[in-house]
């Protein structure tokens, strides 16, 4: 069984969720240094494909967070939001939108703990010899869409061939989600598709495309710039 990441700006803050957990029987690592590299090196990020589940600590702010996500493909990983106590209502819902899966707090009981970890990480251990993180090295800039589809991850790589594939470029999260992991949707799949979303936004800029190309369609799914859809059908009738 993997290890547990605690990402921290303060150890002390972490002791009492690391007691806890070590109780139940969990190997738990706590890291200030390795949120420093990560933050001034992405390439470090490589390092937490050896963890089976990330703790951001309530020391991390939202767009801490929300800028490591970008180069982390958790499809196998576990990702958990701590807080000082229980959240509310509207600070699950950001977390959510981060597309992180669930939350702990230095309150929780030992038995509210062993549950949640248990239940979410029993996807985790079926793929224990699996790959969790991928990094995107940006190298020279990809001529074609097609070239650009060949440096996605599988699960990005679905998702843009959805939106390509879509009426007019529109195309609602239930659907996305039903394409992407052929079976229907719930609140784990809405919040990682999120997170692909923002991870495809972000390689497209990458790629040179300066435009936002991918919008979101509030209440409904998203939208594929035009410029971006007849870009591809250009290249595809070439």
């Amino acid at each position: 069984m993997r290890p547990i990441l605690i990402l921290t700006k303060n150890l002390l803050v972490e002791q009492t969720l690391q007691d806890q957990l070590q109780r139940l029987n969990y190997e738990v690592f706590s890291s200030v240094a390795m949120l420093k590299q990560m933050k001034n090196n992405p390439n470090w990020l490589q390092i937490i494909q050896s963890y089976q589940a990330i703790i951001f600590s309530e020391t991390l702010t939202n767009e801490e967070i929300r800028e490591l996500l970008i180069f982390v493909d958790f499809e196998d990983n576990l990702l958990v939001r701590k807080f000082n106590r229980e959240p509310l209502t509207q600070e699950k819902e950001v977390m959510y939108q981060l597309g992180i899966a669930t939350w702990v707090c230095d309150t929780c009981s030992l038995d509210f703990l062993r549950e949640q970890f248990a239940v979410n990480l029993a996807s985790c251990q079926k793929n224990e010899n699996q790959n969790i993180v991928f990094l995107y090295q940006k190298d020279e800039s990809p001529r074609t869409l097609t070239e650009f589809k060949g440096r996605l991850t599988k699960k990005e790589r679905k998702t843009f061939e959805c939106l390509l594939g879509s009426e007019d470029g529109i195309i609602s999260r239930e659907s996305m989600c039903q394409y992407i992991w052929e079976e229907p949707p719930n609140n784990s799949r809405l919040t990682q598709l999120s997170v692909l979303v923002k991870r495809l936004k972000a390689k497209l800029h990458e790629a040179g495309f300066q435009d936002e190309m991918i919008d979101t369609v509030w209440g409904y799914g998203y939208r594929l710039s035009p410029k971006l859809l007849q870009f591809y059908n250009q290249e595809m009738t070439r």
